[in-house]
């Protein structure tokens, strides 16, 4: 009775505490009072969240995640936008710590968010929560434009028991090579995917290394690269086509034959005489088995009767 009575008079202190106008005066409060588990104080925290004062905003995410609720998830998500950064990295800390009713399937589709902050925050709960759901949709991350938000999904991805992602990607500009000759089929998908990344210099990397695939699926996406506006795209492509080698290829690369760089029709000649050489030599081999089998079947008919 008497400790019941005591832990009502320190929540009604500790309200009228966070109540005061000048709050950001006694943030450490803030931070003591999540230890209570009072619905009212957790309540006032998700109230804090919206205050005008960014360290009372961070006091109140903080204080949202030591107690690991679901419920502050919400509240959490909007944090990840604050214009402070401080209670941006706080709201993202809450969320990771979160320890139950963890929102894997809104984590999943934050992967895609437009802010790399966002997504980086998204892969760090993901692998810390050890849910292996998420290894498809991290796998899909790994091509990630920003080199920081790359580094967070691998160490994810490791932390669900894939660790092989760490040796191809590190933050650098040649992840994108790396991948496209790691041999790994799940990277094709987000390999793809970055032909349509902003910088120029990555998408000549993908476009140049999805050959290593030997993939016909890759074909169609190569050729639409054939139009990209800059020519070492153009002529990573063309390349890729050519060491392809799919004669579904050759008609519109006879197009690029009329390039406006010299470079990436020099490349279109080399890969339409290396498809050509290719297809004879698949049509020689083709020749050879039908007369092989054409020679077994006679023989095995026997000589022929004589009249």
């Amino acid at each position: 009775m008497l400790e019941n009575l005591k832990t009502t008079l320190q929540v009604e202190n500790a309200l009228r505490e966070l109540r005061h106008p000048h709050r950001e005066k006694n943030l450490e409060v803030i931070w003591a009072l999540s230890e209570l588990r009072d619905q009212r104080i957790f309540e006032l925290l998700l109230e804090l969240l919206r205050d005008e004062v960014p360290a009372v905003r961070n006091a109140a995410a903080k204080a949202l995640g030591s107690y690991g609720d679901g419920h502050a998830t919400e509240a959490l998500l909007r944090a990840l936008l604050d214009k402070d950064p401080s209670v941006r990295t706080s709201a993202g800390q809450a969320l990771a710590d979160l320890n139950r009713d963890q929102p894997v399937q809104k984590m999943i589709e934050m992967l895609k968010d437009q802010g790399g902050f966002v997504r980086a925050v998204a892969a760090r709960a993901l692998g810390k929560w050890g849910n292996h759901e998420a290894v498809g949709p991290l796998i899909n991350a790994v091509c990630d434009p920003e080199a920081e938000v790359r580094k967070v999904v691998v160490k994810a991805l490791r932390r669900l028991g894939e660790p092989m992602w760490q040796l191809w990607v590190d933050g650098a500009p040649q992840d994108f090579a790396r991948l496209a000759g790691s041999g790994e089929r799940r990277a094709l998908a987000p390999l793809i995917k970055s032909l349509e990344d902003p910088n120029w210099k990555v998408r000549a990397l993908v476009a140049g290394g999805l050959a290593r695939f030997d993939d016909s699926a890759t074909v169609p996406h190569l050729v639409k690269m054939l139009r990209d506006e800059h020519a070492e795209v153009r002529r990573a492509a063309v390349q890729s086509l050519g060491n392809l080698a799919d004669p579904q290829a050759m008609e519109r690369l006879l197009f690029v034959l009329d390039d406006s760089d010299a470079t990436v029709r020099a490349a279109a000649t080399a890969a339409l005489d290396k498809i050509d050489r290719v297809q004879q030599r698949r049509m020689q081999a083709r020749q050879a088995a039908a007369q092989r089998t054409g020679g077994e079947a006679n023989s095995s008919q026997g000589p022929a009767p004589r009249m």
